[in-house]
């Protein structure tokens, strides 16, 4: 459960908007990995925009409401492993472009793991207190990753 630094690029970044923009990627992955929506709500800009794969866009939060509404302990998937690899972030004004590859493994119900990995963009947006919040988030179907590869 990390976000991982590697050797991402960085173009016009302060150290204070690395700091803040790791804070939302720390929170993103905590939030998934017990399945807190409203957490997830809390990173999203109030003009929030998401672009999932085969769907038309709609509202961040609508999108949550939706696709991830609040499931019972029984029924939350046990998310094993969860790695933020982003690769590059740009800052340019309020609005910071950021894209990378996330990388998950979860434990179905029947007990076998299924790894897969995903390529996401997100462009995120700097509220009036500093914080950034996700502004648009594109991503494409989840791909199956050869076991050994989750990070």
């Amino acid at each position: 459960m990390r976000t991982q630094r590697g050797t991402k690029k960085l173009h016009g970044v302060t150290q204070e908007d690395l700091e803040a923009i790791e804070d939302i990627h720390r929170r993103d992955v905590e939030a998934t990995k017990v399945g807190d929506t409203d957490a997830l709500k809390s990173l999203m800009d109030i003009q929030c925009v998401v672009f999932p794969p085969d769907c038309e866009p709609m509202g961040g939060q609508a999108y949550l409401d939706q696709v991830w509404p609040s499931l019972d302990d029984e029924a939350q998937p046990d998310i094993l492993e969860l790695v933020q690899d982003w690769q590059e972030l740009r800052v340019f004004g309020e609005f910071a472009y950021e894209q990378g590859v996330v990388r998950y493994a979860v434990r179905e119900r029947n007990g076998s793991v299924v790894r897969e990995s995903q390529q996401l963009v997100r462009i995120l947006r700097r509220q009036s207190n500093g914080a950034w919040r996700v502004y648009r988030a594109f991503w494409h179907l989840p791909r199956a990753t050869p076991e050994g590869t989750s990070s």
